[in-house]
């Protein structure tokens, strides 16, 4: 199966520092390709191997960062 992109519009972030913490934790998560999330647009796109990752996980991923998972496009 192909990576899927997915958007998560993302709230509680400040600086640089909160998006670096989002991304980490987003990497963490078995089956995320890339990620990389930007604190101005509150958005962070990630690709995944959908068959190993799946959206609930991202948001639990975000969850645990300290942050909350306003939106998701995919």
């Amino acid at each position: 199966m192909a990576d899927k992109k997915v958007t998560l519009q993302i709230d509680g972030m400040h600086c640089g520092h909160c998006a670096a913490a989002v991304t980490d934790s987003l990497k963490k998560v078995k089956g995320v390709k890339d990620a990389e999330t930007v604190y101005t647009t509150g958005k962070s796109r990630v690709l995944i191997d959908p068959e190993m990752a799946k959206v609930d996980d991202l948001v639990k991923a975000v969850e645990d960062a300290g942050y909350t998972v306003k939106s998701v496009k995919e």
